[in-house]
């Protein structure tokens, strides 16, 4: 097999730990990762300072929690204490973790895949992604679709940001970012009516992403 075709497949299985908008969640069957709650590093962020500092906004109301990937050393916040999910080489074919926290507006995912130099694959991650959400979906109303899809680059390394919609007024934005020594995805998602608190969260989390490989690309 592959590494393209390892890194579909786990794209699949990342996405199918997304909720689907309106309340339905895909099948646990659909996931062959394994529970790995000791993969992170968590320590909690006092919730009023970020209140503060972010002016109040739906996003900051809640306690943020910061988390550092323990294999890769990236650090990232998320709106609450996440649920931790682990691919490994042997069941999966390619080794990862994936942080997902629902909050009242709708769900945040971030993953850390341990594949490098993947920025060919950026194009093939986003399909992997979206198909593999619309796969477990029940209702062609659910069924997302990718837009404003354009290449950006975060901090020198190559990444992709897309936004996200279905039928039912769900909507969302992806970002894929392939570093010399992790690939890592960034997802928001949430039902009709709650873009923009979503949004913002969104924001927050994007801004909070400390890559310490990609700092090192960037000072070289």
């Amino acid at each position: 097999m592959t590494r393209r075709s390892h890194f579909q497949r786990l794209l699949l299985l990342a996405a199918s730990t997304t909720v689907i908008a309106g309340g339905a969640v895909l099948p646990s069957s659909a996931m062959a990762a394994t529970a790995a709650p000791h993969t992170a590093t968590v320590t909690t962020v006092a919730s009023d300072h970020d209140a503060h500092r972010q002016h109040g906004s739906p996003a900051s109301a809640k306690q943020w929690v910061e988390t550092t990937d323990a294999v890769s050393g990236i650090k990232f916040r998320l709106p609450g204490k996440p649920e931790v999910m682990q691919f490994t080489q042997a069941v999966d074919g390619m080794n990862g973790r994936l942080y997902k926290v629902r909050t009242d507006n709708g769900v945040i995912v971030f993953a850390v895949f341990d594949l490098p130099r993947a920025q060919g694959e950026l194009d093939d991650a986003l399909r992997g992604l979206v198909d593999g959400y619309n796969a477990g979906t029940q209702s062609p109303k659910h069924k997302l679709s990718s837009t404003d899809v354009h290449k950006i680059t975060v901090h020198g390394q190559p990444g992709l940001d897309a936004r996200l919609s279905a039928p039912d007024g769900a909507a969302g934005s992806a970002r894929l970012i392939a570093g010399d020594a992790h690939f890592i995805e960034i997802i928001s998602l949430g039902p009709k009516g709650k873009e923009k608190p979503m949004q913002e969260t969104y924001q927050q989390l994007l801004a909070s992403v400390h890559d310490p490989h990609a700092h090192a690309t960037r000072a070289d």
